[in-house]
């Protein structure tokens, strides 16, 4: 077709649809919109029950909007929106205001069976509560939907996309690898560890843990441990989760870690890759413990070696139906995972963080074949064939030894080990061979520092009292290299008290003063006149095995 004759075609056709507008309809793309969607919490007299409020600004173009509330609810006020449909939960917009709401008392307490009885993964108390936050579905015409969700509290507490704590709290914050961490303490709670500690080791995971997307904002609550928890922690949605508050870091089951290793799986696991969920999160909780120096190796290799016991010898982490008691995937599969990692760091010079970031993004669905795919894209065809034996057969992998260790995985093996005591006060200043001082006395015990890794390190050597640092020494060593340091802690009241630097324990004793005895008396002269001087010399030691105080005789 010629270019003059096109032009005239095109003419012609814009000519009869203009002739032709009146009686033609042509489609219009609805406008893109924004439903605001806020719900606010609040406690509420009602026994395992919290109070909701889910308000809804409607955008100019919508003609009709559907929201759908959450199960266990009971409606007792709305506005702008009335019931529609047969399961209870679906209200309908009636148009007569652009701000219409529905208010209803949501169960918070949510249980699973345990077999010896009902156990909580959210509860709600008299004094404060943390449950899920509500989940609300909109359907909308008239636009092109589009939906901004929030939360909030009325009164104290804190809302975050998927869990919301409601009581009184303090609110300890951090900025690490590009996340701000918010660590809420609940008041009616009592946290064993500092929660810069904890802060402390959540951004040395954030900055450790090289894989998944990192989120702006990670929200962690601790709640009570006065409630029959089903778990040790829960982790929802994108970045929210909930640590029991008399949870450790000194542990190979670092439950704060394994939480912050769930918000950066970005992937969708299908039922032969169910395992690793757990299996990751279990695996870097105990390696990221490890290399901070709060656990030795020998704890990190026996919870390696919980993967291999007897018990799960018909595990085979493929096929969730052979689990023993849901935790063959935790245990076995962090030990499938570790012995991956150390073969594709010693054979391949790689990581299993490398292997994971092949599938850790966003709506990818992670097969058996991706996942076996991963691990030889980045490592080779037999740490693949090993992936394939350990995951789809019922065969365990050996746990590795420390030299293994630090010949894949390298750097600073940093190692405390108490070498004295010294005592100073009122009584003495000497060496003692134990720990065993009186009250007023102050303890000196001095620490021996070893670096037995491959590479240079720094060191933090932390005093802990009964699990509370109460004194800290830091600096750098080279490989073989070694120094001491020296504390001081005086001890007010009698007792027995737990020292502890890295992994190194030590009872130190502190009792009261003894009594004095007199042993000898002598008088000079021993026989006198009346009126005479006599002098009285009187030898005066403790009573017992440890320094004397008392009046003098």
């Amino acid at each position: 077709m010629s270019r003059p004759r096109a032009r005239a075609l095109a003419l012609s056709v814009l000519l009869t649809c203009w002739l032709l507008a009146g009686s033609v309809a042509f489609a219009m793309p609805a406008a893109a919109a924004t439903i605001e969607v806020d719900n606010t919490l609040a406690q509420t007299d009602t026994k395992g029950e919290v109070d909701v409020k889910t308000q809804v600004i409607i955008p100019d173009g919508a003609t009709s909007v559907e929201i759908t509330i959450p199960e266990d609810t009971d409606v007792y006020e709305t506005e702008g929106f009335r019931q529609s449909g047969t399961d209870g939960r679906t209200y309908e917009w009636t148009g007569g205001t652009d701000r219409p709401f529905v208010r209803y008392d949501l169960a918070g307490n949510r249980t699973i069976d345990r077999g010896s009885g009902e156990q909580f993964l959210y509860a709600v108390t008299d004094e404060w509560a943390v449950v899920r936050s509500p989940s609300i579905s909109v359907r909308a015409t008239g636009i092109d939907l589009r939906i901004n969700r929030s939360n909030h509290v009325d009164g104290e507490g804190v809302a975050g996309r998927h869990i919301t704590y409601l009581g009184g709290y303090e609110e300890h914050t951090r900025q690490a690898a590009g996340q701000r961490f918010r660590l809420i303490e609940s008041e009616h709670g009592d946290m064993h560890e500092n929660p810069e500690d904890v802060l402390d080791s959540l951004a040395h995971a954030a900055n450790h843990f090289e894989t998944g997307a990192r989120d702006d904002s990670v929200l962690i609550i601790a709640v009570p441990s006065n409630v029959d928890w089903a778990a040790t922690g829960v982790q929802r949605g994108d970045s929210d989760m909930w640590v029991r508050d008399d949870e450790r870091l000194d542990t190979a089951r670092n439950t704060w870690i394994h939480e912050y290793v769930h918000t950066r799986q970005d992937y969708d696991r299908t039922e032969a890759t169910r395992w690793t969920i757990e299996g990751m999160a279990d695996y870097y909780a105990a390696l990221l413990t490890y290399e901070q120096g709060r656990i030795d190796f020998e704890t990190f290799q026996s919870q390696m070696d919980d993967g291999a016991r007897d018990r799960y010898s018909d595990v085979q982490l493929s096929d969730p139906a052979t689990w023993e008691n849901g935790r063959g995937n935790y245990e076995k599969g962090a030990l499938v995972f570790g012995h991956l990692d150390r073969r594709l760091r010693a054979d391949a010079d790689t990581t299993l963080a490398a292997a994971i970031a092949e599938f850790n993004d966003p709506g990818t669905e992670l097969t058996q074949q991706r996942f076996l795919d991963a691990v030889e894209t980045t490592g080779s065809a037999a740490i693949r064939d090993d992936a394939e034996r350990y995951t789809e057969t019922t065969e365990t992998p050996e746990v590795w030894s420390r030299q293994q260790h630090l010949d894949a995985f390298g750097g600073a093996d940093i190692r405390y080990e108490f070498e004295g005591f010294a005592v100073s006060g009122p009584y003495r200043e000497a060496t003692i061979d134990s720990p065993r001082v009186v009250t007023d006395e102050t303890l000196e015990p001095t620490v021996r520092i070893r670096n037995v890794g491959t590479e240079s390190g720094e060191y933090t050597a932390e005093l802990r009292v009964d699990g509370e640092t109460v004194a800290e020494r830091t600096g750098t060593l080279d490989t073989d290299a070694e120094t001491t340091v020296t504390f001081q802690r005086r001890f007010d009241a009698a007792g027995e008290y737990d020292l502890s630097v890295g992994t190194t324990t030590t009872t130190a004793v502190v009792e009261e003063p003894a009594d004095v005895a007199v042993t000898d008396l002598t008088a000079d002269p021993a026989t006198a006149a009346l009126g005479e001087s006599v002098t009285l010399r009187a030898t005066v030691t403790s009573s017992a095995d440890r320094p004397a105080d008392g009046d003098d005789p």
